[in-house]
C-alpha cells in the first residue's frame, strides 16, 4: 500500500502585525479545517513576509501569500508569476477613510475638485477613494494635488500631480496642520482616531452618514470593499492541477465556521458586547456579505479592475480571468 505525499504549503503574510487576526482565517490557522493532501505551514504572528526583498515572490517560488488587493494587481500588470485567490480575508469600507478640513468650504464631493490631498502611499484605500468619487459622485480625481509619504513599489503608468515627500508624517497629521485640504488612505493608529473625531472644528468626515453609505453600497451594487487578498505562486499552482480550487474551498469553509462561530456565540468576538445578536442583525439586514469567490464578488472585481486602469496603477484593464486562478472562476 502506498501513500501520497502532502504537498507542503507556506502560507505567510505581508502586512500590519500580528498576522491572521482576521475572524473569517481563524479556523483555517487554527487546524480546524483539513485540506486533503495539503501540509499547511502558517507563519508566526509577527513575521513579515518581505514581499519586495525576497525574489521568490516575484519569480513565483512561493505558496500562498496574504497580502495587499494593491499589490497583487500590479504584480500581475507587471508581469510576476503569481495568481490570485477569490479569497478575500480582510475588507473595509472606504467612505470612512476621506476626511477633509472643516474651514476650506468642502461641504459636498464636488468642492473636492482642485483641492490637495494627502496619502500616505497608493494603496488600495485610497485607490478606491478616487475611484468611488469618480464612480458614484462625478467627481473629477484627475484635479487633485497630491502629497504623498513614499513613491512605492509599482510605478504609475497615468501622470499625476504628485509631490513625494521624506518626512514620514502620516496623512492625517498633514490634514490637522493645514498643509492639504483633504486625505484618504488607510488609518490604524486608535490615537489617530481618537485625534480626528475630537477635532470637529478642524476637521470632518466628508460623508457624515458613511456608515449607511456603507450598506447603500452592499444593498445596491454588492459592495464590500476589501484590502486583503490572498495570492498563490505561479509555480505551484502549474505544478498542481486543482490544489488552487482546494485552497479556495478550505478558506470558504473557514470563513463559513468563524460564521457559525459568532452566531452561536462560542468563540466569537469577546471585546464587543451582544456581539452574536449585532452578527445576526447584519445577517438580517445585508446577508452573507464576506462570501468569497467570483460570483458573489463579480461586480466589486470588475469595478476593482476599472479603477486601477483608470488611476494607472495597472498599464491595462487587467480581467478576471488574467487574475485569479482558473480552477476558482466557477466559484
Amino acid at each position: 500500500m502506498t501513500s501520497t505525499k502532502a504537498i507542503e504549503v507556506a502560507l505567510e503574510a505581508q502586512g500590519a502585525k500580528p498576522n491572521f487576526r482576521y475572524d473569517i482565517i481563524q479556523p483555517l490557522v487554527h487546524g480546524r479545517v483539513p485540506i486533503e493532501g495539503v501540509s499547511l505551514t502558517v507563519a508566526g504572528a509577527m513575521e513579515t513576509a518581505g514581499q519586495f526583498d525576497n525574489p521568490k515572490f516575484k519569480s513565483g517560488d512561493f505558496g500562498l501569500l496574504d497580502t495587499n488587493v494593491g499589490d497583487i494587481l500590479p504584480a500581475i500588470d507587471a508581469g510576476w508569476d503569481i495568481v490570485a485567490l477569490p479569497v478575500l480575508i480582510k475588507r473595509k469600507p472606504i467612505y470612512n477613510y476621506i476626511w477633509v478640513r472643516a474651514d476650506r468650504g468642502i461641504e459636498t464631493p464636488k468642492d473636492l475638485e482642485g483641492k490637495t490631498f494627502a496619502t500616505a502611499i497608493w494603496g488600495v484605500v485610497t485607490t478606491y477613494a478616487r475611484g468611488m468619487l469618480k464612480k458614484f459622485h462625478g467627481v473629477d480625481h484627475s484635479t487633485f494635488k497630491w502629497i504623498a509619504n513614499v513613491d512605492g513599489p509599482w510605478p504609475l503608468h497615468k501622470p499625476v500631480n504628485v509631490e513625494y515627500r521624506t518626512d514620514g508624517k502620516p496623512q492625517w497629521r498633514r490634514l490637522l496642520d493645514g498643509e492639504v485640504d483633504a486625505c484618504s488612505g488607510d488609518i490604524i493608529d486608535p490615537r489617530a482616531w481618537e485625534i480626528m473625531e475630537g477635532s470637529p472644528q478642524i476637521v470632518k468626515r466628508l460623508f457624515p452618514d458613511y456608515r449607511q453609505m456603507h450598506r447603500d453600497l452592499r444593498r445596491d451594487h454588492g459592495i464590500v470593499t476589501p484590502t486583503h487578498m490572498m495570492a498563490m505562486g505561479g509555480k505551484l499552482h502549474r505544478a498542481n492541477p486543482g490544489l488552487s480550487r482546494r485552497l479556495y474551498d478550505a478558506f470558504e469553509q473557514s470563513r463559513e465556521i468563524a460564521v457559525a462561530d459568532a452566531q452561536g456565540d462560542g468563540s466569537s468576538y469577546n471585546l464587543i458586547m451582544d456581539a452574536r445578536e449585532l452578527m445576526r442583525d447584519q445577517i438580517k439586514e445585508m446577508g452573507d456579505i464576506y462570501k468569497h469567490g467570483i460570483a458573489a464578488n463579480r461586480d466589486l472585481f470588475e469595478m476593482t479592475l476599472d479603477f486601477y486602469e483608470d488611476q494607472g496603477q495597472t498599464s491595462k484593464r487587467l480581467s478576471i480571468e488574467e487574475v485569479f486562478a482558473a480552477d476558482t472562476l466557477d466559484t
